[in-house]
């Protein structure tokens, strides 16, 4: 807004006005660029300067020719702050394309965790559903988790010292957004002494003048293009460094998801291979039981037979038998 009401027309206007105010009331006090400032309504005096030198410049031409009018000046300062004003669009332009790209490639960043992570969640889901009797392994996996997250977080902190590069490569290009300012207010200041002369010389070497400054401007310009394109390529490799670094961790993510993978994979064939065993020594033990309760049932028919005969002098072997059954029923029991 402070461009818009600082128009080499009104500055123009107000320092004839002040000067004209100073010489009715002579009183010897000048004027400043304050004053300019407070009667043209605003304005930054890195424009307002500038117009107020080629002002002044212009007070000895205007005693010695003062036909020659000004309003042609301002209307070249008026066609330079448009060209200016369009060269400022495009370069916000490019400002608000540079951010896009940035707000898509930290989108698809969010959503590449957001993914990694729910898939760390249901695999640590389905192993706690399979594995209640492995705890401890259940607790080192958490505890794994817990290292994906803090990887997440140092993620999030490279995306932020990103952000902070790109913030930097803006002011930079802020930077030379008023070099290229400065420069095209020096041009204007040139650009006036050339219509001055132009004036004077006649409508055919104005003409020639304004080809001349034409060509200086669109050199200006380029200048300005080429150290944009260096400040955007700097900004695309900080943006690929970034993206290679993400890469890199996300691939180190996945190899130790892998590993822990394969380490559940061989602790539960083990368990497997546990349990197989397991299940073999109980079919031997209850093989050994049956043998043992067919001995005990033929003990116990050859006991029933002694005891009817009532023979005296087997008495000692039957108590042996009985004795052979306890100690078979103790080993049975102890096993």
């Amino acid at each position: 807004m402070s461009l818009k009401k600082a128009t080499p027309k009104a500055v123009f206007e107000a320092c004839q006005q002040l000067t004209a105010s100073t010489d009715a009331e002579e009183s010897g006090i000048g004027w400043n660029r304050d004053d300019v400032r407070l009667l043209v309504g605003g304005g930054s005096f890195a424009v307002i300067d500038p117009l107020i030198k080629v002002w002044r410049k212009l007070q000895p031409v205007r005693e010695v020719a003062p036909n020659v009018p000004s309003e042609l000046l301002v209307q070249v300062a008026t066609m330079l702050e448009q060209q200016v004003s369009t060269y400022i669009a495009e370069i916000e332009q490019r400002d608000a394309e540079r951010e896009a790209v940035f707000n898509e490639g930290s989108e698809i960043l969010a959503s590449n965790l957001q993914q990694l992570e729910e898939s760390l969640t249901g695999q640590l889901e389905v192993v706690q559903q399979s594995n209640h009797d492995l705890e401890a392994e259940c607790s080192r996996l958490e505890s794994e988790l817990a290292e994906q997250s803090q990887v997440s977080l140092a993620l999030q902190l490279k995306a932020e010292v990103l952000e902070e590069g790109l913030e930097r490569a803006r002011q930079g290009l802020l930077e030379e957004k008023e070099r290229g300012l400065a420069l095209l207010q020096q041009q204007k200041q040139d650009s006036e002494q050339i219509q001055i002369r132009q004036a004077e010389q006649g409508q055919y070497q104005l003409e020639q003048v304004k080809l001349e400054h034409q060509q200086q401007l669109g050199q200006q310009k380029k200048q300005l293009t080429d150290a944009a394109e260096v400040a955007e390529n700097r900004l695309m490799r900080l943006l690929d460094q970034g993206r290679t670094e993400l890469k890199d961790v996300q691939l180190i993510a996945e190899n130790k998801l892998e590993a822990l993978r394969i380490e559940l994979l061989e602790d539960k064939q083990l368990l497997n291979k546990q349990k197989l065993q397991l299940n073999q020594q109980e079919v031997r033990y209850q093989a050994q039981l049956s043998v043992l309760a067919d001995e005990k049932a033929s003990l116990q028919e050859r006991l029933q037979l002694q005891e009817s005969l009532g023979q005296q002098s087997e008495k000692s072997d039957l108590q042996e038998l009985k004795d052979s059954i306890r100690l078979l029923q103790d080993q049975v029991s102890g096993k």
